[in-house]
């Protein structure tokens, strides 16, 4: 009686963390551009590991909170992307990357 009501105890902990646990929602990568070559982006994560990722038509691009354009990405940009985490290379859904840092003029 006790080894079935442990397997029901246990059971009914790891029931929740199930749902989690699946393909198809979004992932959430942080780094570096380390290249860009074309259609495809190589990101250096937090890390250190290397991802290489492929923009697809309905790719969308913030630049802070406005739209930002593919042509706005440069190696060595900081960038948020979020990707189905699936396939290679990955595609990537979202990318985010902040807006330029504006200067005063020196006189």
């Amino acid at each position: 009686m006790k080894p079935l009501l442990f397997a029901m105890l246990a059971l009914s902990l790891l029931a929740p963390a199930l749902p989690l646990a699946h393909p198809g929602h979004d992932h959430k990568t942080m780094g570096t551009i380390a290249s860009i070559d074309k259609n495809k982006f190589v990101v250096k994560t937090t890390d250190g590991k290397e991802m290489t990722f492929e923009v697809i038509p309905v790719t969308i691009y913030k630049r802070g909170k406005d739209k930002g354009v593919q042509t706005d990405l440069k190696a060595g940009m900081r960038v948020v992307v979020l990707s189905t985490g699936e396939g290679n290379p990955i595609k990537a859904r979202e990318i985010q990357y902040s807006a330029a840092a504006v200067t005063a003029a020196k006189k």
